[in-house]
């Protein structure tokens, strides 16, 4: 089936990929998400819907000048890179075509994903929507998973993230083993050999485009669950309403009393 023809009633739910997730973590099998947004498609569409100079005029690669995105463009290593991620992601998760919420010109979005996916032939294996990342942190569902189990940050935002929810969920405090510092495109080799460092069972991965690469590549060389978790780091670093976490009930006075 092309991806035009696939409707968004079919996308898996946030709850739908918290069980697959949960699974592969459960049986200790390899498993990566990634995710196509606006700034994807625009790497992905160079050299074949987008000449370098359309390229150049887009607000995603003006904005990736000043060092914002973590890749410079254009870059056709990047974009073949990237296309292997999609074809190695057991979950690839994708814009809706009706009701949208990426903040981004309709041109950028589902329909030049659809070429993408046409002109490459790229045939996920099942498919999500695209901010799956931040919707499924509003499910304690998440932060029991993340409590259970070894998890690894990998972002600029990882330290700061791992403070602060290790501060809020007290109760039901995340197993975070480590965090990796990522900035940039070109770090990618040395950040897939630090990994190798740690002890960890899940990686959440906030490193925009480049999640695509480093998530399948690490659920592959460490037999790993790795998922591209997108803005969800800097929106709870830099609290942004496009995110709602699950928020643990504050206990009562009596309760208080009760156990101390």
């Amino acid at each position: 089936m092309s991806l035009k023809d696939f409707p968004d009633n079919k996308l898996l739910t946030e709850l739908e990929v918290l069980r697959q997730i949960h699974r592969a973590l459960r049986q200790k099998k390899p498993f990566s998400l990634v995710r196509i947004g606006d700034g994807e498609n625009i790497v992905l569409a160079q050299g074949k819907f987008l000449s370098n100079k359309k390229l150049e005029q887009t607000y995603w690669v003006r904005d990736s000048r000043s060092g914002r995105k973590g890749v410079a463009l254009p870059n056709l290593t990047l974009r073949d890179q990237m296309l292997k991620g999609i074809k190695a992601a057991d979950i690839v998760g994708i814009c809706r075509t009706q009701n949208d919420e990426v903040s981004a010109p309709t041109r950028f979005k589902r329909s030049l994903t659809n070429k993408i996916f046409d002109y490459y032939d790229l045939q996920p294996r099942q498919l999500c929507y695209v901010f799956c990342n931040r919707k499924m942190v509003s499910y304690r569902y998440f932060w029991k998973i993340i409590h259970q189990y070894r998890t690894l940050l990998i972002s600029k935002w990882a330290d700061d993230y791992a403070k602060q929810i290790t501060s809020k969920y007290r109760d039901l405090p995340p197993k975070i083993v480590g965090t990796v510092n990522f900035q940039h495109y070109d770090e990618i080799p040395t950040i897939l050999k630090k990994v190798g460092k740690y002890q960890f069972d899940l990686a959440l991965i906030s490193a925009g485009v480049n999640a695509v690469i480093l998530a399948p590549a690490i659920a592959k060389r460490y037999n790993k669950v790795a998922v591209d978790f997108g803005k969800t780091m800097m929106y709870t670093v830099r609290p942004n309403t496009r995110i709602q976490p699950w928020n643990p009930q504050p206990k009562t006075a009596k309760e208080n009393s009760e156990q101390s």
